[in-house]
């Protein structure tokens, strides 16, 4: 997906206006690797807040797959918890997978 941008659309690090072409994307399956992968509480909240933007500005979005760098599994169960509670009112199903060394979880929204 390309926005014009010179700068990753995908950094969750940045406190910048996502561009509109999010709410316009025809992407209909989104991988994100490496989730979790991080040291600080903060940054995991700011990566948290990013993917659910995805969910709920992404009105193709049909599935969400997130390779979950932990091995505890109560972790697993809570990150797809807290994103099967984003509102997606008005935009296509979407079925959310987590995914760690131990376990795999999904639902659909």
């Amino acid at each position: 997906m390309n926005c014009r941008s010179c700068e990753c659309l995908c950094k969750p690090w940045e406190e910048e206006d996502v561009p509109t072409c999010l709410s316009s994307s025809p992407v209909k399956v989104l991988e994100i690797l490496k989730f979790g992968d991080i040291c600080e509480d903060e940054d995991m909240d700011k990566m948290m807040e990013q993917v659910e933007y995805f969910l709920e500005t992404m009105p193709n979005l049909e599935q969400l797959i997130i390779h979950y760098e932990t091995s505890i599994d109560e972790d697993v169960e809570e990150v797809l918890s807290q994103f099967q509670m984003v509102s997606r009112e008005g935009l296509s199903k979407c079925k959310i997978q987590v995914i760690s060394d131990n376990l795999n979880l999904s639902s659909s929204t």
